[in-house]
């Protein structure tokens, strides 16, 4: 059931009605991966997600470690990038 004050909103002015902090955190978490992932960037904590569902015996990377093997897997192969 709608509160008065959000039934009374147009449905444009719903979509754009204040959000609580967590909401707004929630939201730009959710940019910057996207960013992330358009970019190329990355992304520590879902490799340590999928480490720890799919390859339990093994013990993850640091994030230094981590950082490190995708920047080298990223630049060894001089022929594999655009620019």
């Amino acid at each position: 059931m709608r509160d008065s004050a959000t039934a009374r909103l147009s449905p444009l002015s719903r979509a754009t009605a204040p959000h609580s902090p967590a909401e707004t955190r929630g939201t730009f978490a959710r940019a910057a991966a996207l960013v992330h992932r358009i970019i190329g960037a990355p992304d520590y904590s879902a490799y340590l997600r999928h480490a720890t569902e799919c390859h339990p015996e093994v013990a993850p990377l640091t994030e230094d470690e981590f950082l490190e093997e995708r920047l080298e897997a990223k630049y060894s192969r001089p022929g594999q990038r655009c620019c």
